[in-house]
């Protein structure tokens, strides 16, 4: 690899681990702050993500051809195991629509635990048709451009630096800086993204391909399009009416 190629390497794999947890924790902050007043904040959210997200798989493209590495290097290829990689997008996706169907059709108490779930990230959820249809771009982005910075980029720097890492720790640390890019969303979305990140990167090496894993990405974000209206209380809430404000010194005469 080319002094400039490894340079721009290590400088992109810092920026994953060092810089996108706290800049994602302020863009999210700060669509908190305006989304309530600004009508176009979301969707200039989503615009802004999806460009950053493509001109960093664009640095990614520079990288390797400075670097003289093909695309197959970081997993852009069939694989070894094309046929078992189609069959797993197809059995996660049948579980994904039905989990999807259950968002939608599941009922107050269904609602209840998805609120309680989507609480740090809660003003990303889209309202309205054309938010919708650019969270859609945002899901399908997601799904190729982060397998390809998080999975095919980080996996070959990872063996790069540490040749002898075997699959295993090449898989965790790399589901373990996905999780800390979802930093904004608090510990349960680390965590959680921590354990989604581990799942693709395994399905990734056992197919020896990314395609798999950028379809399955698409499709769990895609399923935040079946949620029903998270923004809104729930029916039992609206029946108890708002709330009576605690004090410390009881109710007063």
């Amino acid at each position: 690899m080319s002094v400039l190629a490894a340079g721009l390497a290590t400088l992109l794999a810092g920026a994953l681990v060092l810089v996108v947890p706290i800049v994602g924790q302020r863009r999210y902050r700060r669509l908190v702050a305006e989304v309530g007043n600004d009508p176009d904040a979301r969707l200039r959210h989503y615009r802004r993500g999806v460009q950053r997200a493509w001109a960093a798989v664009a640095l990614v493209g520079v990288i390797g051809l400075l670097s003289g590495r093909s695309p197959a290097s970081i997993g852009l290829t069939t694989g070894s195991h094309p046929g078992a990689g189609g069959e797993i997008v197809v059995d996660v996706g049948l579980f994904l629509a039905l989990s999807a169907a259950v968002f939608r059709y599941g009922g107050d108490r269904v609602r209840r635990g998805l609120r309680r779930q989507a609480r740090g990230f809660l003003a990303l959820l889209p309202r309205g048709r054309q938010e919708r249809l650019w969270f859609a771009a945002v899901a399908v982005t997601a799904g190729i451009c982060e397998e390809v910075l998080l999975r095919g980029f980080a996996m070959a720097y990872v063996r790069w630096v540490w040749p002898s890492a075997g699959q295993g720790t090449v898989v965790f640390l790399t589901a373990a800086v996905f999780g800390l890019d979802h930093l904004y969303q608090g510990p349960r979305g680390v965590i959680l993204t921590f354990v989604v990140g581990a799942v693709l990167g395994s399905i990734v090496t056992s197919t020896g391909s990314l395609l798999p894993a950028m379809a399955i990405h698409a499709m769990v974000d895609l399923r935040v399009l079946a949620l029903p209206d998270l923004s809104a209380p729930s029916p039992e809430a609206r029946l108890r009416g708002p709330a009576a404000p605690r004090s410390g010194h009881g109710p007063r005469p």
